[in-house]
């Protein structure tokens, strides 16, 4: 089978997506397939028709790629592809849309502000709870991604993402542990908590070596209300292929909250989904293939 690999583009995120594809695309080659590395430029379409893939694997973060965008391409050419279709991709990449959704069902998000542009700042007059998290409502790898502690920088963070014609989101932080759990060809993975080093898991953090530490939920209870959540966001929205989703757990509350739904999440062999594949048994390569196979009409 003729397999392209799509990576890069123009988003932020375009050259951690090509450490991604390099592992995918190994992984594919060690499988025995024909497979074929793209780069995402203006001129993807008319490479594509000339490649005539049976499949493309698109190992794309933000936007374009992440968000509807290439997959929509992708059925108009009549090439089937790893991953979520256009409207489940589009809504995923809109963290203020995905937790309108996730609201609605009572699945538990961080209480919040959305900001479109500066006359919504008034919004924001009597918000009191800091410290505050101030993010771009579409993206990922935690770029734009800050914490407050008082009005001023609060203000101060928005305007900065609005000025990037950035949507806004202004959340509570949610104290406690980050967890996040994985969803692949049909099976919900074991969670893995995420342990920093120090301060957050940001930008920085998720791609300095040995920043944080990545462990299996071991307590029997916690592990099991991540993966029935899990499983109830992915039902929610509608998710069938792939996804990781990425959570707070306030222990004084006993409380988890979703922070947000990655469609096309990291891919190399460290990566945090392929990690939780392997606490269930599926290495890289397995996993890999299942998400081919997972593809094909």
């Amino acid at each position: 089978m003729k397999i392209a690999v799509v990576y890069g583009g123009w988003s932020p995120e375009a050259a951690i997506s090509e450490k991604s594809a390099k592992a995918v695309a190994a992984a594919l080659k060690r499988l025995g397939y024909e497979v074929y590395e793209l780069p995402l430029t203006r001129d993807i379409a008319v490479e594509l028709l000339e490649l005539k893939p049976q499949l493309v694997f698109p190992i794309l973060h933000g936007k374009p790629g992440e968000d509807g965008s290439f997959q929509g391409l992708l059925e108009i050419l009549g090439i089937p592809y790893v991953g979520e279709n256009v409207k489940v991709s589009a809504l995923c990449m809109d963290k203020d849309f995905t937790k309108r959704l996730l609201r609605e069902t009572g699945i538990n998000v961080p209480p919040g502000e959305v900001i479109r542009e500066e006359k919504d700042l008034k919004g924001l007059a009597n918000w009191k709870d800091f410290p505050a998290v101030v993010k771009p409502a579409q993206g990922g790898s935690s770029i734009g991604l800050k914490v407050v502690e008082d009005k001023k920088h609060l203000v101060e963070s928005v305007k900065n993402l609005l000025q990037k014609g950035e949507k806004v989101l202004v959340e509570r932080f949610i104290p406690g542990r980050e967890f996040s759990c994985g969803f692949a060809a049909g099976k919900i993975l074991p969670p893995i908590e995420i342990v920093p080093k120090k301060g957050l898991y940001d930008f920085e953090t998720k791609y300095t070596a040995g920043a944080a530490s990545f462990l299996p939920v071991e307590e029997k209870p916690l592990k099991a209300l991540i993966e029935a959540t899990t499983l109830n966001v992915v039902e929610t929205l509608e998710i069938e292929h792939l996804c990781r989703v990425d959570y707070r757990y306030d222990p004084h509350k006993e409380k988890l909250f979703v922070l947000e739904v990655n469609t096309l999440p990291g891919m190399t062999e460290t990566s945090l989904l392929p990690r939780m594949a392997q606490l269930a048994g599926i290495p890289f390569d397995r996993l890999v293939e299942l998400l081919v196979l997972n593809a094909l009409p």
